[in-house]
């Protein structure tokens, strides 16, 4: 009984010690993240996990339904293609042509009312706000320093920066982006406390808008520099500029790093399939909605060109504004993605957008493409094409 005693003690003193040592050497956001993975049964983030951190809720304030196309409830999945989407642990899958919903399907215990972490697709939701506030004249143009609205970013290499560079991840600044590394920029900002302090605090690598270099930490810097320019929280603005105006059928939640303190806008967005194929239709039509202009056309175009940057030593074709640029069958398509293989997935020559949920994806390929979003897409093309 004694040696159980002293056992449970020094167990206790030693994790005490370890828990101490992570916040005195800066990396006070280890035992929340083991809290959160490895204690419960887990290794990485996942697209459950919206409880675990605080977060505000963005209400859909004026709700309207999706239309569902004519062959909606008669399209099937085949054998092979509901278990290739099985094998890599979907949760929904969702398919709409013309403006209508025609094909969605839900496993894993998840419905059409289910939420999931969108991870990096909310980084088109901050490009998507971007180009309303130009629109609105908030901001100026993607040209302005960044500092002119931060002022950590006003002198030093920092002053060098624009709101350009931000977008397309041109930023020259050494953030460690890595989802496995539990002592990377990402973890600290996934598990942190303080995430715009750690985004703001990165230091100056490279010069800026001459590489792409993908880093979560741009997209944390545009939503700050958007709380800046508005005066306002990002849920309030998410809930004004897009999800109101689009309709959203759901309520949406962004994670915050802690109660009173900052949305970790570089992922955190949870909503439902359909709710996310929203934001591919907006652009599906070129930034409008029912007619009406959301996004600045202009801009529009700009976010999915390819920014004149470098890419691994060749010019960039697959970036625009915090949206992924890819061809198929020799024409431009344009997606959102996520860390788990959350995708949605634009196709202008089809009319087609297709929205993709789920716990794991495959590696990036040579064309700095994840494999698995092209299965995705020729089974969405599949069905939009079969008769019924």
């Amino acid at each position: 009984m004694r040696f159980l005693f002293r056992f449970i003690l020094w167990t206790a003193l030693v994790v005490a010690a370890l828990v101490a040592l992570a916040y005195l050497t800066g990396n006070g956001h280890i035992p929340r993240g083991v809290r959160y993975t490895y204690l419960i049964g887990r290794t990485a983030p996942e697209i459950d996990d919206r409880d675990f951190f605080p977060y505000a809720t963005i209400p859909a304030a004026a709700p309207q339904p999706w239309p569902t196309g004519s062959r909606y409830g008669k399209l099937a999945l085949t054998a092979a293609q509901e278990q290739e989407l099985k094998d890599l642990h979907s949760v929904g899958f969702a398919v709409f042509q013309h403006d209508s919903l025609i094909f969605e399907q839900y496993w894993n215990g998840w419905d059409a009312d289910s939420v999931s972490n969108s991870f990096s697709v909310a980084k088109s939701y901050i490009s998507v706000l971007t180009g309303i506030a130009i629109g609105e004249g908030v901001i100026k143009s993607v040209q302005e320093p960044v500092g002119n609205y931060l002022p950590e970013y006003a002198n030093d290499c920092y002053a060098k920066i624009t709101l350009e560079h931000v977008l397309t991840m041109s930023t020259g600044l050494d953030w460690s982006e890595s989802g496995a590394d539990p002592f990377s920029d990402n973890a600290k900002g996934y598990y942190g406390y303080n995430v715009r302090e750690l985004s703001l605090d990165q230091p100056c690598r490279d010069e800026p808008g001459t590489e792409l270099d993908y880093i979560s930490g741009a997209t944390q810097i545009m939503s700050e520099v958007l709380e800046a320019a508005y005066g306002r929280q990002l849920d309030d603005l998410v809930r004004e500029k897009i999800w109101t105006p689009l309709g959203c059928e759901h309520p949406a939640y962004w994670g915050k790093d802690r109660a009173d303190g900052d949305f970790k806008a570089f992922c955190c967005l949870y909503a439902t399939a359909r709710d996310f194929g929203r934001i591919g239709q907006l652009y599906l039509d070129s930034g409008m909605w029912n007619g009406r202009q959301i996004v600045p056309r202009d801009y529009w175009q700009a976010s999915i060109t390819p920014a004149k940057v470098m890419d691994k030593g060749k010019p960039n074709d697959r970036y625009g504004y915090f949206w992924w640029l890819a061809e198929l069958d020799g024409r431009p398509i344009h997606y959102a993605r996520g860390f788990h293989g959350e995708y949605v997935v634009v196709i202008p020559h089809e009319q087609l957008v297709m929205v993709r949920t789920g716990m794991k994806r495959e590696e990036v390929n040579d064309t700095g493409h994840p494999t698995d979003v092209f299965k995705w897409i020729a089974i969405a093309r599949e069905l939009a094409k079969r008769p019924v």
